[in-house]
């Protein structure tokens, strides 16, 4: 687990930090006991810490002691703890506590266990149902935050982490501030916080992580939702390409890109992609903040068509020339009953054919009827069967599938890792065939093993 504390000012040797800031390690601050450092930035030290008083455990924030002395820091650092208290959302760490213990400033946060979308990037972990929900996830907390007037300034791979259930959680608003400071206020012990001025402070200054950064902030210009909807459409091309767009060499580099360089077709990376996707990605990735979506409820309902269409895709019927293909395969592998059942359908149609042309009176209106009534009864017959072909063929096309085990109505898939939606996805040719059993015993869902 990694958290990513501030990506502006990061030590580029943090051992220098640590070990300064080992001496801490064992202390304890008010309620909280400090176990083991999480992570360091220009922002702040994490640490895994245990909450004494409510017996959990928490990751706690510090403002190191060197910067205690920085009223603009410690505005910054307080800002970031009173713009998360106020968002509570699924998808967005929980803010438990702010305080201070002898001049050292902290925020209690919620400790998320999992692996950061950086990791299940770099591991090749997230197929594209997978980046798709993620996608959702994070953008139904920022839109959770905007309604807040809260704009996070830094979404990115390792600022998200997805917990070991699915569940995605966004770590850090380091680098948040409030869209209408000037009407804004923040009431705590203390009393009410005018933010106003720190966030004219802000302007004209460039935070964030280069790669990830909306246009506007690269020219240090204020920004608004819209600067998240960039961002995190940055970090949807890197899910389904394993590639940054806009990272250059050096970080001027790839600021200049991304104010000023075309966005590469994702296509031209990862091929076969759903056409809707580049939409999305172009949309969201407009150098114009007006060109893009107006806020993230429009994009997630796109993102939600999206997977819609791709996962109702993965469960389509095939196209005709599978489907004919298949079927001389299967003649090659065919029971001695299924053969029995070919040879009758073969002599009946033989059967029928003679009639027309022998001109039998009065049986040969019914001759029809009899054979329609034959096909159907052996359609039902074997409709179980049927779906239990499709779906093993259908699911045995998931490259991370290596065997598929059918036992008295229960179907057990096995993969050789986890991936993001690998279940979703398996279950959903599951219900899909389920759906089209309407006789004999359905088969159970199915189970995973690694």
């Amino acid at each position: 687990m990694k958290y990513d504390t501030d990506a502006v000012g990061t030590d580029m040797n943090p051992r220098t930090k640590t070990v300064l800031l080992e001496p801490l390690i064992g202390q304890t601050l008010n309620q909280y006991r400090i176990d083991a450092l999480l992570g360091q930035g220009g922002m702040g030290v994490v640490y895994r810490a245990h909450d004494l008083k409510l017996q959990r455990p928490v990751a706690l924030k510090l403002l190191p002691a060197d910067l205690t002395s920085d009223p603009e820091r410690r505005k910054r650092f307080l800002l970031e703890a009173r713009a998360a208290a106020r968002i509570s959302h699924p998808a967005i760490a929980q803010v438990y506590d702010v305080d201070e213990h002898d001049g050292t400033f902290f925020i209690a946060m919620e400790l998320v266990e999992g692996k950061t979308i950086g990791q299940l990037i770099q591991n090749r972990e997230l197929d594209l149902l997978g980046a798709i929900d993620v996608a959702l996830q994070v953008a139904a907390g920022l839109a959770k935050a905007h309604a807040a007037g809260i704009v996070h300034r830094d979404i990115k791979p390792v600022n998200v982490m997805q917990t070991p259930d699915g569940h995605v959680k966004i770590l850090d608003f380091g680098l948040a501030k409030l869209l209408d400071p000037g009407s804004s206020t923040i009431t705590s012990a203390g009393g009410v916080h005018d933010l106003s001025t720190l966030a004219q402070t802000q302007l004209g200054a460039v935070k964030g992580t280069p790669a990830y950064m909306s246009p506007e902030q690269v020219k240090g210009e204020s920004v608004d939702a819209r600067s998240d909807v960039f961002s995190l459409g940055v970090m949807l091309f890197e899910m389904v390409t394993a590639e940054v767009p806009f990272r250059r060499p050096t970080p001027v580099a790839t600021m200049h890109a991304i104010a000023f360089d075309d966005t590469p077709a994702i296509n031209s990376l990862r091929p076969n992609l759903p056409p809707g996707l580049q939409r999305i990605v172009t949309k969201c990735l407009k150098k114009r903040p007006e060109e893009r979506y107006s806020d993230v409820r429009t994009l997630i309902e796109d993102l939600r068509v999206l997977r819609r269409e791709t996962e109702s895709g993965l469960a389509n019927p095939v196209s005709i020339k599978e489907r004919i293909r298949d079927k001389f395969e299967r003649l090659t592998h065919l029971k001695p009953s299924e053969y029995a059942w070919l040879a009758g359908a073969v002599l009946a149609g033989g059967g029928v054919i003679y009639l027309l042309f022998a001109n039998v009176g009065a049986l040969f209106p019914l001759l029809p009827f009899a054979f329609i009534a034959l096909l159907i009864f052996r359609d039902i017959r074997n409709q179980p069967r049927k779906m239990l072909d499709l779906f093993v063929r259908k699911v045995a096309k998931i490259p991370e599938v290596r065997c598929i085990f059918y036992d008295d109505g229960k179907i057990t898939v096995g993969v050789d890792r986890a991936v993001g939606q690998l279940y979703g996805r398996i279950n959903s040719q599951l219900n899909y065939c389920n759906r089209k059993l309407f006789f004999g015993t359905q088969p159970s869902h199915s189970g995973m093993k690694r």
